[in-house]
């Protein structure tokens, strides 16, 4: 017999967050029916092996919850884009001086909501050397279309989703008009083009890829900041809280952070053919949702599981590899992973040098939709 979580359906997804935050993994089953034909995953080895399968008896692709295409990062045909892509970021990462970083974190800080302040910061550092002489329309219909991808993560509206649809058409059409100019580039544009085909395809694939990597990199930065500065959920709107100075390395803050609060807490596939996982008996057109945040709070695991210490990070728990997937696993696996958590290190690291500013809370929680986003904070009294 199966078990709806509260015994309504939907339950889950109408609020993930009170669900997760005391979910009860003592009394109740590895795969747990939410909705008819949708199925919660809390188990690590099934999750490894679902996100590791890319034939029958699941489809093809596998994504974070309605969050990127249906590009499949560990086919064949992928392959050669991971490893370009790969070089290119780390070049980029490599060519940013601190300076520069440091002058556009003081920008950031006194300006729009985090985090989507930090969508554009990334932008605006990548950007020049992914998309090397994009024209200022481009770039500006690009930072139009994060914007409204990140006011989506909290408006479903109607009238939202049609403007965020209009906004990545422009910026679709944008990169590809800057592409069709760019056939002969070496690089990872060339694989993109190799890989995919069509110009039509070419456009869409970057559009994805910066998307990603800049809102991905934005919402892990945001939730080291609020974390090292001591934010706990329940916090009511406009608490103030005094921003952190953790003596833990950052590399250890951004694997804490990405335990805790993972970017990528939920993705699906959907099954193709009858198949048993977990003990359920599963028809094609059902889909499991796996939940990397309920494996990286598993008390089984992680001491303190609820908690954010970096410092475990010293000395890791044994296992922990098994369970800790903040950028899924297998053919789910993120392209960027490497370069979002280096990223992320490196811009954390200025950003603990600049001058103290409190952070004012603009929402009370996070938000648990294609992405986890942080609750919207600003900074007060930034000095720039």
């Amino acid at each position: 017999m199966h078990t709806i979580v509260d015994g309504v359906p939907g339950g889950l997804m109408a609020d993930p967050l009170r669900h997760l935050l005391t979910w009860d993994r003592a009394g109740k089953p590895p795969v747990v029916l939410f909705e008819p034909g949708r199925y919660l995953v809390s188990d690590a080895e099934i999750v490894r092996t679902v996100l590791a399968s890319t034939t029958e008896p699941f489809e093809a692709r596998a994504a974070t919850l309605g969050a990127v295409s249906d590009w499949i990062p560990g086919s064949e045909k992928s392959r050669p884009v991971n490893a370009a892509i790969a070089r290119e970021l780390d070049t980029v990462l490599r060519s940013l001086p601190q300076e520069r970083i440091a002058e556009e974190l003081r920008s950031a800080m006194a300006g729009e909501d985090w985090p989507s302040a930090v969508s554009g910061l990334y932008l605006r550092l990548f950007g020049d050397r992914l998309l090397p002489d994009l024209s200022p329309s481009a770039r500006k219909a690009l930072h139009r279309a994060l914007s409204f991808s990140n006011r989506r993560d909290r408006d479903k509206s109607a009238v939202l989703t049609l403007r965020r649809r209009i906004a990545h058409s422009r910026a679709e059409a944008a990169l590809y008009r800057w592409a069709s100019n760019r056939d002969g580039d070496a690089g990872f544009q060339k694989a993109v083009h190799d890989a995919v085909g069509s110009m039509d395809d070419v456009a869409l694939v970057l559009h994805g890829l910066i998307g990603a990597l800049c809102r991905a990199t934005a919402m892990v930065l945001a939730w080291c900041v609020l974390l090292d500065s001591g934010w706990r959920t329940g916090m009511p709107v406009g608490t103030t809280l005094t921003r952190g100075k953790s003596s833990a390395p950052v590399e250890n803050r951004v694997r804490e952070a990405l335990r805790l609060w993972p970017t990528a807490w939920l993705m699906s596939r959907k099954v193709t053919s009858p198949i048993e996982v977990g003990g359920v008996a599963l028809s094609p057109g059902e889909r499991l949702f796996l939940c990397t945040f309920l494996l990286h709070r598993d008390p089984r695991v992680w001491n303190d599981a609820d908690e954010y210490l970096p410092a475990r990070w010293e000395n890791p728990p044994e296992g922990y590899k098994a369970v800790y997937l903040p950028y899924g696993f297998g053919a789910a696996a993120c392209v960027g992973s490497r370069f979002v958590s280096q990223a992320t290190a490196r811009v954390l690291e200025c950003w603990s040098e600049l001058p103290a500013a409190a952070i004012e809370l603009r929402k009370e929680n996070p938000v648990m939709g294609p992405i986890l986003a942080p609750p919207e904070f600003r900074f007060a009294g930034a000095q720039v």
